[in-house]
């Protein structure tokens, strides 16, 4: 049943949502090969014409890619609310509730399907990313800049990185899930209450996290070793307080309207 859980919440999201992903790739493509060409017209020319249309290019897709991108993310974190609290506290929750699955099922299957989705943004944005300097270093410069970047960091150290990036992502949508979980046990004004439950968790927890960094700082915890590990171990923390705390409200504070 899990599995048909998560293949229901990874068909609910629209093509507009792959669309507007897709978009970002052309447009970075469009953007670096306008820059570059915008680059060699400046080589050829000792002046060039304030009011030349080419100049113009480069800024207006960079301002749409800057759109799309924040968009894209956009569209995500709207995905992540709207399918937590339509299928669970809205009209369909009473259709929800009348699967055979477990809250756990219910929140791992969405928890799951929402990490997909900021890991597929992610891998969007390193794209576009690519295509847009693609264009303006040249394959080669960029081939020969790959093994300098890999080397910042020891594979071990990438693995942490990956991890943490992971642990945040998943922390980040619990206190989302969270968030929703709270706002509805008022009877009037859940989305305001939901909006106010998030600030406050999230107010709390950078003033415990900032209390504790501080207090492993003067202990002589090294930040500039382990602030990766550090990081994912907080956010592990901070994602199972979430975790099971959203699990309970659902089974025993569950108020549907």
């Amino acid at each position: 049943m899990f599995s048909k859980l998560l293949k229901y919440e990874l068909k609910s999201v629209g093509k507009w949502y792959f669309a507007l992903n897709a978009s970002v790739i052309a447009i970075s493509f469009f953007l670096g090969f306008s820059i570059k060409s915008l680059e060699t017209y400046a080589q050829t020319r000792s002046e060039i014409s304030s009011t030349h249309f080419t100049q113009l290019i480069p800024i207006i897709l960079s301002l749409i890619f800057g759109i799309l991108v924040a968009g894209a993310w956009i569209a995500t974190f709207v995905i992540i609310i709207r399918q937590f609290y339509k299928n669970v506290f809205g009209r369909e929750g009473y259709l929800t509730l009348t699967l055979p699955v477990s809250s756990h099922q219910l929140i791992l299957s969405k928890l799951l399907a929402s990490l997909i989705w900021t890991v597929f943004n992610a891998i969007i944005l390193a794209i576009g990313i690519t295509f847009l300097i693609l264009p303006i270093s040249g394959v080669g410069k960029f081939l020969m800049a790959l093994p300098y970047f890999a080397s910042l960091f020891t594979p071990t150290e990438w693995l942490i990185i990956f991890i943490c990036f992971i642990l945040s992502s998943l922390s980040g949508i619990l206190m989302i899930y969270l968030s929703i979980a709270v706002g509805q046990l008022f009877t009037d004004r859940r989305v305001l209450m939901s909006f106010v439950a998030y600030f406050t968790i999230a107010i709390i927890v950078i003033i415990l996290s900032e209390t504790i960094s501080g207090q492993l700082t003067k202990d002589t915890f090294d930040i500039s070793i382990n602030l990766f590990i550090y990081s994912g171990i907080e956010c592990l923390i901070e994602g199972i307080v979430f975790y099971f705390s959203t699990n309970y409200l659902l089974k025993n504070k569950l108020n549907i309207q």
